[in-house]
């Protein structure tokens, strides 16, 4: 017993050791979703340990002197001092001000535990201290984890030149509520996008979708790309085909195409 009892009193002494913690905020793209006056405070949240225990600290309010922090779409960046509560789960924000902010995405890491957590605003509430609908004054966001995407493309073969070596492609996955980004559909040493061909691409440290729904394909480059259908994997999701119908070409020459296609289930 006595041993039990001095092990859980390291661990949480341990797990109150100061630490750096290094937060990185955006706010969204829209109307006065920034603030240059806002009071902002910070508290974040343990994953919960065997015991079903939640170590919380205070990072106090996030202030940068001299400098107008929170502007609209833009990151802001913060060093805080704190204890330190292990692998960090949530992040809480408190308002003390009557003007509001859209914040849209919180990356955070500390000194023991330097893999980022990120966090997004899914629900979309503004943060402040009125009470117009859709604001709060304290705004909870947890990790909803990161996913590996296995992506395979079928160019077709039923169009003349559908096949592209240079088309400098991306996509959008939208789930229900959120959606990620992925990079550049390329194989080192590989000719990608070949009439007829199969091509599987692995996208590492995306966000975690619940639910696949839509994925929009970007088109960076002048060549064209006619593709059958997109098939879109993850350890976690259901598998999800979707099918280009009208075989709509991919070219950022509108002559050729258009530059984005939005395919759904």
């Amino acid at each position: 017993m006595f041993g039990a009892v001095l092990f859980l009193t390291c661990f949480y002494l341990n797990v109150a050791e100061q630490v750096s913690y290094h937060l990185d905020i955006l706010t969204y793209n829209i109307g006065d979703a920034g603030c240059d006056n806002c009071k902002i405070y910070a508290k974040v949240f343990s994953q919960k340990n065997k015991l079903g225990k939640v170590y919380s600290a205070d990072l106090r309010q996030l202030d940068k002197p001299q400098h107008n922090e929170f502007r609209r779409d833009e990151w802001d960046f913060f060093h805080v001092r704190a204890e330190d509560v292990g692998i960090i789960e949530c992040i809480e924000l408190t308002s003390k001000s009557s003007n509001a902010i859209h914040i849209n995405k919180v990356v955070i890491s500390s000194t023991s535990h330097s893999l980022p957590t990120h966090m997004y605003n899914t629900a979309g509430k503004w943060l402040s201290t009125s009470s117009k609908s859709n604001h709060v004054s304290k705004l909870k966001l947890c990790a909803q984890g990161v996913e590996v995407y296995y992506i395979t493309t079928k160019v077709t073969t039923a169009k003349k030149d559908s096949g592209s070596d240079s088309i400098h492609l991306t996509a959008l996955i939208e789930g229900g509520e959120a959606s990620t980004k992925t990079g550049y559909f390329e194989h080192e040493r590989l000719d990608d996008f070949r009439k007829g061909a199969l091509d599987t691409f692995v996208f590492r440290n995306l966000r975690g979708l619940h639910g696949v729904k839509c994925i929009t394909l970007k088109a960076g480059g002048s060549d064209k790309l006619v593709l059958e259908w997109v098939k879109v994997e993850s350890s976690t999701q259901p598998t999800v085909t979707f099918h280009n119908k009208a075989l709509t070409a991919l070219s950022s020459n509108k002559k050729e195409g258009t530059d984005s296609l939005k395919l759904c289930k």
